[in-house]
């Protein structure tokens, strides 16, 4: 199911992207909104399973609920910081990007384009949220998570969407009349999605194995 949402997201973008006749500016926007989602997801399953999981399970030492959720909270704080610091500089590359390479049109300024970005970007907030509940909550994920995999994983996960990025900024950078066709931004959310499935497929499989050798 969780898999099938995120399929069905990027479908909903791809159509977006032909129906409105999205740039790759717009395009890697929404890309950067689905990475805010990412970091804040990640950081609600660092706090769930601080609640009611044993993210720092060892076997030397007994961590209390307490003391989980402290951690968690300074973790959250340094790593946030740092992940939602690069996310900003991603962004502000991205602006910067598109204004030398010329890949956002001169008449479609970024306040114009703000209610459709953020609508469009709402697709990943349903598509890692349902991830979330189905996944985490209701498969028992949270049992067998452990916090050093949850920190990392938001990183992890936006490699996909800064790697799509910046090779579609070196195409359009070779071939510039590119960088205005839908044509091209419906590859680049091809690519993505395929590349973002295998990561979902992955994830899943690593839960799965962790919780069978932690059931006795």
């Amino acid at each position: 199911m969780s898999a099938f949402s995120l399929l069905l997201a990027n479908a909903g973008l791809l159509l977006i992207a032909i129906s409105y006749n999205l740039s790759l500016y717009q395009l890697v926007l929404i890309y950067w909104w689905e990475g805010f989602w990412i970091g804040l997801f990640s950081a609600l399953k660092l706090i769930v399973a601080s609640l009611i999981g044993e993210p720092y399970q060892n076997r030397w030492v007994s961590v209390s609920r307490g003391s989980r959720i402290l951690v968690s909270i300074i973790l959250l704080v340094k790593m946030g910081t740092f992940y939602f610091g690069l996310l900003g500089a991603v962004g502000l590359g991205i602006l910067l990007a598109a204004d030398r390479l010329k890949v956002a049109n001169p008449v479609d300024e970024p306040v114009n384009q703000v209610g459709l970005i953020f609508v469009s970007s709402l697709l990943f907030l349903i598509s890692h949220g349902l991830s979330f509940v189905i996944n985490f909550l209701l498969r028992g994920e949270f049992r067998s998570a452990r916090a050093s995999d949850l920190i990392l994983m938001p990183f992890k996960r936006c490699i996909a969407l800064y790697a799509v990025i910046a090779l579609a900024y070196v195409v359009v950078f070779a071939v510039p009349p590119l960088a205005t066709t839908t044509g091209f931004a419906a590859l680049v959310v091809v690519a993505k999605v395929s590349w973002d499935y295998f990561l979902h497929v992955r994830e899943r499989r690593e839960f799965t194995a962790r919780a069978a050798v932690n059931t006795p």
